[in-house]
């Protein structure tokens, strides 16, 4: 059965066009230095564009062959991750529709599939982990497939299932930034869980009691606020808590800077991680040159040249451009573009992108 699974990845693999990551060998390096120690790849994204979505399927392979990484971490809620881990074990494709990503996007949608192909192959699975604010629609949905085949449910936990079922709690809650009326229920099922511990521990799998405390112990909770720090706690926490040693995190590339290139005092999740001595973060960011995203709309595409037109690049767009050759290249930021290191570690540089696709 496993050499099947394998045989139809491949022969997926290969009518679907693997992309050549150039110089991906940098990540590796950045792996394999000091091998006792805890490391965190940092790949910041541009949500509307589709480079992300093509070359994350074949970066996520390439470093587990390179460096065996398992962990991916996710700019979502574990509630979302529970969904994506659900799908990544079953294949059932029900379980993306829970996502934004998998959920919404065709792009992302094939993305992910490829990854399920490609998971199967594996003795021990990838692990999805979400480390930012949950969006209060997939919280409630993930409580309710995890006690859904409990028995003996407490009176509680029946009630808050029961709300969960209804069409009104799909009308009232959104999958997106969570409202104040949102916060409410998370903060009010959150003390109902805490009452039954007890129960819990004893009827839930240990997966699934894991996705409970994670999802009770999230630090994130809205959009703005504190939201940098409180993802860099739960960033944190699951590293420290991991028996893994590498792990990856695409993320909107704002979180990625280690300086703004604008005048922004808001610190950024990637400065906060390089302060943090249990793990390395090496940090950086995807650049569209002659690569096409939506506009501020979703209406019509636009092409960027951000190497060519935009600070702090510009600068050095003729030796950054002399090196980009293919259509994804990874650039460190040593050299004559060390001085442009004080913003992120390395770029990765996407030619001939698309926006994504709905």
């Amino acid at each position: 059965m496993k050499y099947i699974l394998f045989s139809v990845y491949l022969i997926s693999h290969i009518l679907s066009g693997q992309q050549n990551i150039d110089n991906s060998a940098y990540f590796s390096g950045f792996f394999t230095k000091n091998r006792g120690e805890k490391k965190l790849l940092l790949l910041g994204e541009n949500h509307s564009s589709s480079a992300a979505s093509t070359i994350y399927p074949e970066l996520v392979e390439l470093l587990h062959e390179k460096d065996q990484l398992r962990t991916l971490l996710i700019e979502f809620g574990p509630s979302e991750a529970y969904f994506y881990n659900r799908y990544l074990e079953s294949g059932d494709k029900k379980y993306l529709a829970y996502t934004i990503y998998g959920g919404f996007y065709t792009d992302w949608k094939k993305a992910w599939e490829k990854l399920y192909l490609f998971n199967k192959t594996l003795k021990k699975p990838l692990k999805v982990v979400g480390v930012d604010f949950d969006r209060t629609r997939t919280f409630g949905y993930a409580l309710y497939n995890i006690f859904k085949t409990c028995e003996n449910r407490p009176a509680e936990i029946d009630s808050l299932m029961n709300v969960i079922r209804q069409p009104e709690f799909y009308k009232t809650y959104t999958i997106g930034y969570p409202t104040d009326e949102g916060k409410e229920f998370v903060k009010k099922t959150k003390d109902i869980l805490s009452r039954h511990m007890e129960f819990m521990r004893s009827a839930l799998p240990a997966e699934d009691m894991e996705v409970v405390s994670e999802l009770m112990g999230n630090h994130a909770v809205e959009f703005g606020g504190s939201r940098e720090e409180d993802i860099g706690k739960n960033i944190t926490d699951r590293i420290k808590a991991s028996g893994e040693k590498n792990f990856l995190m695409l993320v909107g590339r704002d979180h990625t800077y280690l300086k703004p290139v604008y005048n922004n005092e808001k610190i950024r999740l990637a400065e906060l991680l390089k302060k943090e001595s249990s793990f390395s973060t090496l940090t950086g960011l995807i650049l569209h040159e002659e690569s096409q995203q939506w506009d501020e709309k979703y209406k019509n595409p636009i092409t960027l040249y951000e190497v060519r037109d935009k600070i702090p690049w510009k600068e050095f767009s003729q030796a950054i451009n002399k090196k980009a050759k293919q259509d994804f290249t990874v650039i460190p930021l040593t050299g004559t573009l060390e001085p442009l290191s004080e913003y992120t570690d390395y770029i990765l540089i996407a030619r001939n992108q698309g926006p994504i696709q709905f």
